[in-house]
């Protein structure tokens, strides 16, 4: 690897995009580059639905990494407009770090399977492996498949980590900082996203959906969270902040999974959520929930693309 050009002298500014299939660890690197949950995570698939980026703030500049949607083959609509996120969000960003669980039994022909669009996506100096999850592969093993997957001749560097141990990072962000452009930052430096209160409130509440519903109730949820406060708030400013958002959902069947038996599933959810926007707010609040049927919103072309934020 050829270092930064030693003639630039002022920081460095840019973007990374962190891509790969779906499961593959790549918001679970996201959180752990940055230091700080930015992106929710899910064993579920098509869990990460829009480019979320964590910006990461250090003496040799700013680094914005971009988690994107995993890409997967699966014949949903959905699916298929969620790999187009990742494209645009990717070809984008000024390097791109792909990445793939190595515990995976067909590691390999996963990645010979995107050779094509790893290499139309940047070019190798740009590209970097990242080989996720080696805590839960055998040490013997391990070897041989960096060595098949180096001469493949389309990454810079392959990345052994654990996103979710921590190890292996420092080697990942060194390496990204000698191809990324000198500039100014791009984001006030006491930034950790590019995303607004409100996008992270309903991201932390759809993680909780995903993790305490099955099947297709996740997928059939999204949030909105409502503007202004109430009266009685308003003349109260040193209480404690309320959020309110709605779940939408295509179905009665599906309100009422979520609700629960007397309201004790969306009680959890609620709770629980609480805890991680507390957490990334450093404060205390109060969530309110309610569930409204909204039938059809997968079936309705503009919604989709606007709630997905794809370019047409």
């Amino acid at each position: 690897m050829n270092s930064r050009n030693q003639n630039i002298q002022g920081p460095i500014s840019g973007f990374v995009g962190i891509v790969g299939p779906t499961n593959s660890g790549k918001s679970t690197l996201l959180n752990a580059l940055i230091g700080k949950k930015v992106s929710i995570v899910s064993p579920k698939v098509q869990t990460t639905y829009h480019g979320v980026s964590g910006i990461l703030n250090s003496p040799e500049g700013q680094v914005i990494f971009t988690d994107t949607p995993g890409y997967q083959r699966h014949p949903d609509r959905i699916a298929r407009l969620l790999n187009l996120v990742a494209d645009q969000k990717a070809s984008g960003c000024d390097a791109v770090l792909w990445v793939f669980d190595a515990s995976h039994a067909r590691v390999l022909d996963q990645v010979l399977k995107m050779k094509d669009k790893i290499q139309a996506m940047k070019s190798r100096e740009r590209s970097f492996l990242v080989l996720n999850k080696v805590d839960k592969i055998a040490k013997p093993l391990l070897l041989p498949l960096i060595q098949a997957l180096w001469e493949l001749g389309i990454f810079q560097e392959i990345f052994p980590v654990s996103a979710k141990r921590g190890t292996g990072l420092d080697r990942i962000l060194k390496t990204v900082q000698s191809v990324l452009p000198e500039g100014e930052e791009l984001f006030p430096k006491e930034s950790v996203s590019d995303r607004s209160l409100q996008f992270h409130v309903s991201e932390f509440i759809r993680e909780k959906i995903y993790q305490s519903t099955h099947q297709e109730v996740p997928y059939a949820s999204w949030i909105e969270i409502e503007e202004g406060e109430s009266p009685d708030e308003a003349e109260r400013p040193a209480a404690v902040p309320t959020i309110r958002a709605v779940i939408h959902v295509d179905s009665d069947s599906k309100k009422g999974i979520l609700i629960g038996k007397q309201g004790e599933r969306l009680k959890y959810i609620g709770s629980e959520a609480r805890k991680d926007i507390e957490a990334f707010l450093g404060k205390q609040i109060c969530l309110k929930l309610h569930v409204h049927v909204q039938s059809k919103w997968k079936e309705d072309s503009r919604f989709i693309h606007r709630y997905l934020e794809l370019e047409q």
